[in-house]
C-alpha cells in the first residue's frame, strides 16, 4: 500500500513542525497546502486544509489523518486533541473529531509555542507528543491509535444491521460478486447482481469491514454498528487506484421507515424508476416551508393553491387516468395522500385539503409519490390508485 502512495502523491513536500516527527504538506499550488495520507485511503475531492476566519497570523493548526496503528485503518469519529499553557499559565485545550474519511482539522492553536498533541478513540488513546507549529497554514500530522481488541469486538445490546451497494466509481453500475468479510464475527457475503449487501443481528458495535474484488482495489474500513439501527454503507471501487481513491458513504438509516417497508420499495422504485422517495435530507437541503412546495418542483406533479394566501394547495398527478372533463385534464381532482398508512385525503375529495394542513416538513421521515396507477405498489393502490398517490412516513428520528 505504500508503494501505491508514493505513486499517487508526487508532489512537493514541506516541513512545517519542530521535532523529530515525520509529516508532510503535499502542495497543489503556492500557497494552498493540502494534507493527504502517508498510507491508505485519500479523500477524493483532496480538499485544501485551511482555517476559514482565522485572521491572527500568529495562530495556526493541524491536519491530517487518524488511524488505527495495527492494519493502518482509518478511524471516522476520533478525537483529536492540543493542550498548551497560555501568557498567564493557564492550560488551554482544542479539540476536534475526524469526518468519514478519517480526517481532522484543528485550528486555533498558537504558532512557536510548545503544544502536547494526541488522538483517542473510544477507550484507546495515542501517546502524547510534544511539537511546535511555525506561522502559517495548518501543519500536517497523522496519529496511529492502538484500538484495543475489547473495544473492536462488538458489545452486547440490541442488535443492529449494515445494509449497502457496491458500485464502479466511473460507470456508476453496480458491482456484483464483491466478497465483504466483517471481522470479528467471521461473516462473509457476496454482493448480488445489484451490487447489494446485508449483515442481519450484529451486536452494536465497532467492526473491521473488507471489501474485496479481482477487478478492483480493496477497501478496508472500520464502522460502527448502532444499537437497533440500520447503518447503510455504499462503496464506490475504482479498478485504477492511482487514479481514483475508493469512497466510502455511510448513512444511519430511520428505523421507522425501514419498518414499514420505505427502503425496499425505494431501492425497487431506483431500478426500475417507479416512483420519488425524498429524505429528511432532501427536504432540510430544499429549504422548503411547505410540503407543497417541494412536491411542486417533481416532475409529474402539479400544485393547484387557492385562498387569499395560495396557501391551500391540492396535488394532482400528470401521470393520472385521462379524463374526457377539460377541466380535469391532468386525470384527476386531486391524488390520495396517506400519513403514516392512513389515507387522509380521497382523489375526487375536493379542493378543500391541503397536505399542508395536515403536516409540516419538520415532521417527516420520508415521502413516497406514486405519479399513476402504474407506479404504484399494491399497499397503496387497487381501486383507489388511479389518481396516483402521496405516501408521508412521520417521525422523531426522521
Amino acid at each position: 500500500m505504500l508503494e501505491k502512495h508514493k505513486k499517487i502523491t508526487r508532489r512537493k513536500y514541506t516541513h512545517r513542525c519542530r521535532g523529530n516527527h515525520w509529516l508532510a504538506i503535499f502542495a497543489f499550488a503556492v500557497g494552498t497546502p493540502s494534507i493527504t495520507a502517508q498510507v491508505n485511503l485519500v479523500p477524493p475531492n483532496q480538499e485544501i486544509a485551511i482555517c476559514a476566519g482565522q485572521t491572527d497570523p500568529e495562530l495556526t493548526g493541524l491536519a491530517g489523518l487518524v488511524r488505527e496503528s495495527t492494519d493502518k485503518i482509518i478511524i471516522p469519529g476520533a478525537r483529536v486533541l492540543a493542550n498548551w499553557a497560555d501568557e498567564t499559565g493557564q492550560q488551554q485545550t482544542a479539540t476536534t473529531e475526524t469526518d468519514g474519511y478519517g480526517t481532522y482539522l484543528l485550528c486555533g492553536l498558537p504558532s512557536r509555542q510548545a503544544l502536547s498533541i494526541q488522538a483517542a478513540f473510544a477507550t484507546s488513546v495515542s501517546t502524547p507528543r510534544e511539537v511546535t507549529i511555525e506561522p502559517g497554514p495548518p501543519a500536517g500530522w497523522d496519529f496511529e491509535i492502538g484500538v484495543a481488541q475489547a473495544y473492536l469486538r462488538p458489545r452486547l445490546r440490541t442488535p443492529g444491521r449494515v445494509v449497502g451497494q457496491i458500485t464502479d466509481r466511473n460507470s456508476g453500475r453496480p458491482v456484483e460478486a464483491a466478497a465483504l468479510v466483517l471481522a470479528g464475527e467471521d461473516q462473509q457475503r457476496l454482493s448480488n447482481g445489484s451490487g447489494r449487501f446485508s449483515f442481519d443481528n450484529l451486536s452494536p458495535g465497532v467492526y473491521r469491514l473488507a471489501v474485496e474484488h479481482l477487478a478492483y482495489e480493496t477497501i478496508d474500513q472500520l464502522i460502527n454498528v448502532p444499537s437497533d439501527h440500520t447503518l447503510e454503507v455504499n462503496f464506490e471501487l475504482t479498478a485504477d487506484p492511482i487514479e481514483l481513491a475508493p469512497l466510502v458513504v455511510t448513512a444511519v438509516r430511520d428505523k421507522r421507515l425501514e419498518f414499514n417497508g420505505f427502503y425496499e420499495r425505494k431501492e425497487l422504485g431506483e431500478k426500475i424508476a417507479n416512483g420519488v422517495f425524498i429524505t429528511k435530507e432532501d427536504l432540510r437541503r430544499a429549504n422548503s416551508l411547505r410540503v407543497t412546495h417541494y412536491l411542486s418542483r417533481l416532475s409529474g406533479v402539479r400544485v393547484d393553491c387557492t385562498g387569499s394566501a395560495n396557501n391551500n394547495c391540492t396535488i394532482r398527478m400528470t401521470g393520472g387516468s385521462p379524463s374526457l372533463s377539460r377541466r380535469a385534464e391532468w386525470g384527476c381532482v386531486n391524488a390520495n395522500v396517506y400519513i403514516d398508512g392512513i389515507r387522509v385525503i380521497r382523489d375526487n375529495q375536493g379542493l378543500q385539503d391541503s397536505i399542508d394542513n395536515f403536516v409540516s416538513t419538520s415532521d417527516i421521515a420520508g415521502i413516497e409519490v406514486y405519479r399513476g396507477p402504474s407506479e404504484i405498489p399494491a399497499e397503496f393502490g387497487g381501486s383507489v390508485g388511479r389518481c396516483g398517490a402521496i405516501v408521508i412516513w412521520t417521525g422523531v428520528n426522521g
